[in-house]
């Protein structure tokens, strides 16, 4: 039946319109917070990074200093600083990265997919559902395309989040562990650049 449902998911992500198959319904909420982030203070991930045919990786901190205001560190296996970023509001500040971090390419990348993954209060304008989940259609002025958040209807849990206009942008599929945080793995489009996170800790 997992599978069944994870094909199902699949499909319908790859879809060019991301609400072909599913069937309008009326707004149950005005704005949607994932349900990992609710009551959210600190965690860290070991974060794996496939860019290009290379493989590195460390671990990433990630502190909640205000509504929609998340500072995140990303440290080396040894413990070393590589980088030092926030989010407030969508807006990114890079407080610190090491020279072969700090590139444009690089940043608008993480940019998008800490967005997606750390935004609360998400405005919502549209509701569809299916027989297996309900999709939240969501708007942000920082990304420019529509957000698209599925929902297992079972679990009430966030399966997928997708960033896509006419083509996918990103792609963020959660696994659940039994934990409040799932693993998290992320691909961007037609791009040779996968994420993964698989939480060590969260308080």
């Amino acid at each position: 039946m997992k599978n069944l449902v994870l094909s199902s998911l699949f499909l319908i992500i790859s879809c060019a319109s991301y609400t072909e198959s599913f069937t309008p319904k009326e707004k149950s909420t005005e704005s949607f917070t994932p349900e990992y982030l609710k009551n959210f203070s600190e965690a860290s991930f070991k974060i794996d990074i496939e860019a290009f045919g290379n493989q590195f990786g460390g671990i990433l901190v990630i502190k909640k200093l205000n509504e929609n205001h998340f500072r995140f560190a990303f440290l080396n296996e040894f413990g070393g600083k590589m980088m030092d970023f926030e989010l407030e509001n969508g807006a990114f500040k890079l407080n610190y990265a090491i020279e072969e971090l700090d590139r444009k390419i690089i940043l608008n990348l993480l940019k998008k997919d800490f967005i997606l993954l750390f935004s609360e209060q998400n405005k919502v304008e549209q509701e569809f559902s299916n027989l297996n989940f309900t999709l939240l259609k969501s708007s942000n002025q920082n990304l420019k395309k529509p957000v698209y958040y599925y929902q297992n209807k079972d679990s009430k849990k966030t399966a997928s989040i997708v960033l896509a206009g006419t083509k996918e942008k990103v792609k963020i599929l959660f696994t659940e562990t039994g934990k409040k945080i799932p693993n998290i793995e992320i691909s961007h489009g037609k791009m040779p650049i996968k994420i993964y996170l698989h939480l060590l800790q969260n308080n």
